[in-house]
């Protein structure tokens, strides 16, 4: 185990080191295109919503945009690691030419070689506001353990120009996990929450939801949208889920659950909540959960960065939050969470149901307004247009 252990570290250190910057300063004699623009992600194998928006928009301003994206599944490790190398090699020959490379996540090679005057590199991220620690900020606790020496040994997140983040608000906590200077970090909105405020998106939801779930009717939805336990996507699981049956014994004659799991649990093939015929129901991929949110009425979620486009939508949250001890203290949050999140704090399904009741009778909380006004401000409808001038 030492030995492969050991091999895997010689082998990452000729490529940080030395092939990958080699290879940029090699394909870096050759100008820099003003119209090509590079999208990469190595953990799927479509564009992400962040990027998607982008890609359009930027397809129709007559770009050639490169997609850097997970490849195709192999039949066998070594044919997985050929792949990846040459996708990896791929996207650093249009890396030293591109005028700007968008991310939505870790990105490794990218980190190998500073870009080259007149190229951008865009870290979108994958979520809003500023919520649990990633990054550098989880160095020292649980989460960040396993990767704190890789991290030291091989720096991360060094070489973006740019950060677009949710509100201003945020910026110190994105300088912390990216370990940058605060001027890196621009409060230029969410490329995916311009959706939002299109009132046709917005009001097509629910009915997209009743006509893969008619039984739901003339009921309120409650969106259970919690975020994955567990490292990385290799372990995502959910362990804790509310007790439905008591649920629906008290909620469902005027509501109905409709659950979305985080992707990472999704693509392990976690069993999804226990259905109660008639109340609860599991949303697949046919349903995204920009749609979920949308078409919920309310939502309850845990440690998820949901809450900051939920809150967009000016409508009451609750908290299920049975593990927040254990949570807090392997990940942590940037802010007290109690203090911190728009609703109430439940433990239990029983106060779960109070809380439900609560916020049902009312329209949206003061307490998600000033959450959307303090973490959310940057994001108004016109992100995607803010993010590209950028490059224009």
């Amino acid at each position: 185990m030492d030995h492969e252990f050991a091999a895997r570290e010689r082998k990452r250190d000729f490529l940080y080191f030395h092939f990958w910057p080699w290879c940029y300063r090699l394909f870096s004699k050759r100008p820099v295109k003003r119209k090509l623009v590079v999208f990469a992600n190595d953990c799927v194998r479509t564009l992400p919503d962040n990027m998607q928006c982008l890609y359009d928009e930027l397809i129709g301003r007559g770009y050639r945009c490169v997609l850097c994206l997970k490849p195709k599944h192999a039949g066998n490790p070594i044919s997985a690691q050929i792949r990846s190398f040459c996708n990896y090699l791929r996207f650093i020959y249009y890396y030293a030419q591109c005028r700007c490379v968008f991310l939505t996540d870790y990105y490794f090679p990218v980190y190998a070689a500073k870009p080259r005057e007149g190229t951008k590199v865009v870290q979108l991220w994958h979520a809003c506001g500023a919520f649990k620690k990633w990054g550098y900020s989880t160095l020292g606790s649980t989460w960040g353990d396993k990767k704190g020496r890789m991290i030291e040994r091989y720096p991360i997140h060094n070489t973006y120009t740019d950060v677009p983040v949710s509100a201003e608000k945020v910026i110190p906590f994105y300088a912390d996990a990216f370990r940058c200077d605060e001027s890196v970090i621009k409060p230029l909105g969410v490329p995916r929450t311009d959706r939002y405020f299109d009132p046709a998106f917005v009001s097509q939801a629910r009915q997209r939801v009743l006509s893969r779930f008619p039984e739901i009717g003339n009921r309120k939805i409650i969106l259970y949208a919690p975020t994955f336990r567990g490292t990385s996507m290799y372990d995502a699981h959910n362990d804790g889920f509310p007790d439905f049956a008591v649920m629906k014994k008290a909620l469902g004659e005027e509501y109905a659950v409709l659950s979305k799991l985080h992707p990472f649990v999704e693509q392990s093939r976690t069993e999804p909540p226990h259905s109660q015929d008639g109340f609860s129901f599991t949303a697949d991929k046919d349903l995204p959960i920009e749609i979920c949110l949308c078409a919920a009425d309310l939502l309850i979620s845990d440690y998820s960065s949901l809450i900051f486009e939920y809150a967009l939508l000016e409508r009451p949250m609750v908290f299920f939050a049975y593990d927040l001890d254990v949570y807090d203290k392997e990940r942590g949050f940037y802010q007290p969470y109690r203090s911190f999140v728009p609703g109430p704090v439940a433990v239990d399904t029983d106060a779960l149901i109070r809380a439900v009741w609560q916020l049902g009778t009312g329209g949206c909380p003061p307490e998600v307004q000033r959450f959307k006004h303090d973490y959310m401000n940057a994001c108004d409808g016109h992100a995607v247009e803010r993010i590209l001038s950028l490059i224009s």
